[in-house]
């Protein structure tokens, strides 16, 4: 399904970015079918929290550019906001551009030791406001401007430092610690995550940081 793969685990609904040899790279296709079945998780009572990762070496190396559409839904960014499930991101290797835009939407991010980051799309002449924004709501925005102007890789200490990432497991121990997060998460009083939801969000635009 355009890239994306759909498990069910016990009550964690669990969407896998399925494009390695493309270094899971998001298109509009892509970005409209995550974005339906996040839709879809979110509405089925047998589903208490959504597990989002990613086949291969690399969680998201950007925006599929090769069609010559570099736009995306506007809602690919915000969805955290939005998507009253739990979302629990697990990063490995890569998240770049479009993949730290997806971490930033996480209400819970673990990442692997030794993953790097990197909002580079000013390399390309480029921006994403939506993007930007999604970054600037869970690292800050004089953290998220200096990163976008200068396109660099940064780390996985100076992602849990600056609030990107809440979590850092051994490569071989990411699997287990994300499915077991979102598994705790899942179980929980279903109105007892929603009061959390209610609680912490500030604004309609809240990222759920």
């Amino acid at each position: 399904m355009n890239g994306l793969r759909v498990e069910q685990n016990g009550r964690v609904r669990r969407l896998t970015l399925a494009r390695p040899e493309k270094r899971n790279v998001l298109d509009r296709a892509q970005a409209e079918s995550l974005l339906g079945e996040l839709a879809e998780a979110e509405a089925d009572p047998g589903t208490g929290a959504i597990l989002l990762d990613a086949d291969g070496e690399i969680f998201c190396g950007g925006l599929d550019l090769s069609s010559g559409d570099a736009e995306l839904p506007g809602d690919i960014f915000n969805f955290g906001g939005r998507v009253r499930k739990p979302v629990v991101v697990a990063v490995k290797g890569v998240a770049i551009s479009a993949g730290v835009g997806l971490v930033a939407n996480a209400q819970v991010a673990v990442a692997a030791q030794g993953s790097t980051f990197g909002l580079t799309d000013i390399r390309d002449g480029r921006v994403h406001a939506g993007l930007l924004e999604a970054a600037g709501m869970a690292m800050g925005w004089r953290r998220t401007r200096e990163l976008a102007l200068t396109g660099r890789i940064f780390s996985t200490p100076e992602a849990l430092a600056w609030g990107l990432i809440h979590m850092v497991a051994p490569a071989f121990e990411l699997d287990d610690r994300a499915l077991g997060v979102a598994g705790v998460i899942a179980d929980a009083d279903p109105s007892a995550v929603r009061a959390v939801f209610e609680a912490t969000a500030l604004s309609r635009r809240a990222h759920g940081d």
